[in-house]
This record gives structure tokens, C-alpha cells and sequence, in this order.
């Protein structure tokens, strides 16, 4: 292991983050980045004794913590990207076109798919440098254009497909400058957070996990992963989800 090996976690003020933050942080292997946008998230990371950066996921911001790292000759070991949301102030999923609104899609898709790829791009100099780097970003079954035969989420459907043609253009550059790197389009199951509340009135209680359930099926699904190039679309279970 490398003496600068280091394991970034994006979106660290989410449940699945702040889990998979806890669960680390206890095996004490190598030192933890918690990144997020807000500062009452991170002071309640700090106790756990990892390093936190408070970053609001624009381009400059991103490019300076990209730097930081490169000045610390950071050997990123694990990477996960946990931001995402289905619904917000204004809107919902949509289940019919007449629901479509233009300003709801841009939020969906600028939290679901421009803000993890902007987290790619502008640390992929580090990534390129990485021994061995797992990434692994939130995903979702239901952007599986083969699994949908229910229809309706227009927006989150889409913006979590986009993100996975996105990622599958990333392992292909990737697997160039880098054939130890290894990507995955993740999806976790429904987890007991704000994000799935409202729709957990349908879900069997034995399919309701608890964050720190969540993180631990992540930290297994991402232990077994082997760079071979390609970019898995698996769920808690290991098991390969349809594009």
C-alpha cells in the first residue's frame, strides 16, 4: 500500500456516505477524505478523525481540491461518489409526459449525472497517477433501459442512464491511461434515508436497509471488484444489473 494511499468519499453528508465513513474509519487501514457541501455535515464527520473539505462541486472548487491532492501525491485506493437525489422543493418524479418540467430535469440531472462526472474529470489526473483505484458512483436499477417496464420517473430514470453511457465513456478512456483503475455504476438497494422516504410504504421491511446495512454490502460489492477494463452496473448483491 502506498504511503499516500487515500480513500475519497464524495457526498460525505448523505447517510450511504456518512455509513461507509464509519464503517472505514474503523478499520483504520489509510487515511479518509470526506468531501461535502455542507459544513454541519462534515462537523459531525470530524469526531470520526478523518480529514473533511467543504466543497460546493463547482469546477474551481473541484480543480482546487484536485490540486491539493496532486500536491500531496494522494494514491487514491477508493473513490465513491454518494450524491443524488429523486425529488426536491417544487418537484417530484414525474409519471406522465404532461409532468415534465424543464427546470425540474435540470436539477435532476445536475446532482444525478453532471455533478459526479465534473468530480471525475477534474480528478482524473490523480486517478491516471492511482496504483490501483476502485470508483464506484450511485447509480440506480431503474436507470436500466432493459429492466424498465413500469415507465414514469422521467427524470430520474434518465439522468441515472446518462450517467451510465458517461461512466462507460470514462472506463474506455481510463482503461488507457490507466488499466489498474477500475469503475462501477452501483446501485444499493432501497436504503432508510430522506432520498427513499417517501416510498418506502412499498417496500417489504426485509428490503429496507438501515445506512450502516447499506455501507456494508458497498464495502463488500466494492472489495471484490478486479480491474478488467470494463464498467460493472451491479447491485448490493454483486449481481449485474441490465443497461
Amino acid at each position: 500500500m502506498s504511503v499516500n494511499s487515500l480513500d475519497v468519499v464524495i457526498g460525505a453528508g448523505s447517510a450511504i456516505g456518512r455509513a461507509l465513513i464509519e464503517r472505514w474509519s474503523r478499520e483504520g487501514a489509510q487515511p479518509i477524505l470526506a468531501v461535502a457541501r455542507s459544513a454541519d455535515s462534515l462537523s459531525v464527520i470530524e469526531p470520526l478523525g478523518v480529514q473533511t473539505h467543504q466543497c460546493d462541486y463547482s469546477e474551481a472548487e473541484l480543480a482546487a481540491l484536485a490540486s491539493q491532492l496532486q500536491e500531496q501525491s494522494a494514491d487514491i485506493s477508493r473513490l465513491v461518489i454518494c450524491n443524488g437525489v429523486l425529488q426536491g422543493e417544487g418537484y417530484r418524479p414525474e409519471r406522465a409526459l404532461n409532468q415534465l418540467k424543464t427546470s425540474a430535469m435540470e436539477q435532476v440531472f445536475e446532482i444525478n449525472t453532471f455533478l459526479p462526472m465534473r468530480v471525475l474529470a477534474l480528478l482524473a489526473p490523480v486517478i491516471k497517477r492511482s496504483a490501483a483505484p476502485r470508483i464506484a458512483v450511485l447509480s440506480a436499477r431503474v436507470g436500466s433501459i432493459g429492466d424498465n417496464s413500469l415507465g414514469g420517473w422521467y427524470s430520474y430514470r434518465a439522468s441515472k442512464a446518462a450517467l451510465n453511457m458517461m461512466l462507460r465513456c470514462a472506463v474506455l478512456e481510463m482503461r488507457r491511461v490507466n488499466p489498474a483503475a477500475k469503475i462501477m455504476a452501483y446501485h444499493p438497494g432501497t436504503v432508510d434515508t430522506p432520498l427513499s422516504q417517501p416510498f418506502q410504504a412499498s417496500v417489504a421491511p426485509e428490503k429496507l436497509f438501515s445506512p450502516a446495512r447499506a455501507a456494508e454490502a458497498f464495502d463488500t460489492v466494492l472489495s471484490s471488484l478486479a480491474a478488467d477494463g470494463e464498467l460493472s452496473y451491479l447491485d448490493w448483491r454483486g449481481e449485474t444489473i441490465p443497461w
